[in-house]
């Protein structure tokens, strides 16, 4: 269970495809690809620009295999989160740092920022999305959610795996509003905040994809681990859909900001 199938869906990769077009185009310019799990959006942006100098960046070690299996010496790899990035990089490495939907699982907000801004260079660019964040499900499908999570606890019920009543562990990210994107870039000190949202589907297979993922099953069946719950919500969504179509509409987030 990891986030494999969910980078594959079509969906998830225009998701990508709309972030990367915010990298600027440079002469071989330095980018940190911060959060690059298994390497598959470091791969897009050195696909986009072979002559950029990539460093990519995250706290799991076997993704981070994963990432060097995938472009070997086309890039550079770490073991990093958002707030070690200072103390790993001297001040003005790159010019753009990308955060491709990860910036929901940073703890603290406001000291990955400032790491971010020490990293960059004067003028550097930071580019970000997020899929999950208080706003990003449309009122009109708000039930669905609510459904498929009812239905799936009911289900661990049964099984003798009753849910915790509180999600401990629940990224706090997902509580933040693009408001509050805003109000954090514009204390860490960026300029130039540019933020735009674009609705999205969700299909049967995007959402199969997303039940799989750690911090879906996490979020939605707290206190079952996480096999288990990823399992209980895929079957659920499974039925669903055999009632009828089973689609739900999402909102991203993008944004763009300038170090001065």
């Amino acid at each position: 269970m990891d986030y494999a199938a969910l980078r594959c869906d079509p969906e998830y990769a225009e998701l990508n495809r709309a972030l990367l077009g915010m990298v600027p185009a440079g002469s071989a310019p330095a980018v940190l690809d911060l959060g690059c799990g298994d390497g598959a959006v470091s791969e897009q942006l050195l696909l986009r620009d072979p002559s950029m100098s990539l460093v990519g960046a995250d706290p799991e070690p076997s993704l981070l295999d994963a990432a060097r299996a995938r472009l070997g010496d086309r890039a550079r790899f770490v073991e990093a989160d958002a707030a070690s990035v200072a103390r790993l990089f001297p001040p003005g490495s790159f010019d753009t740092v990308v955060l491709a939907n990860c910036v929901h699982l940073v703890p603290d907000l406001g000291e990955a920022l400032d790491a971010i801004g020490q990293v960059l260079a004067a003028g550097g660019r930071l580019v970000f999305n997020s899929a999950f964040y208080s706003g990003a499900e449309t009122a009109a499908d708000l039930p669905l959610y609510a459904e498929l999570v009812s239905t799936a606890r009911d289900a661990a019920r049964k099984r003798g795996l009753p849910p915790a009543r509180t999600a401990a562990g629940r990224p706090p990210g997902l509580r933040r509003t693009a408001g509050d994107y805003e109000a954090a870039l514009t204390t860490a000190g960026f300029t130039g905040v540019d933020t735009v949202e674009r609705e999205f589907t969700l299909g049967p297979r995007f959402l199969a994809a997303l039940c799989s993922t750690p911090m879906f099953a996490t979020a939605a069946l707290p206190g079952i681990d996480r096999e288990s719950a990823a399992e209980l919500l895929t079957e659920t969504l499974e039925k669903l859909h055999e009632r009828a179509p089973f689609t739900i509409a999402r909102r991203c987030v993008y944004f763009s900001a300038i170090r001065p």
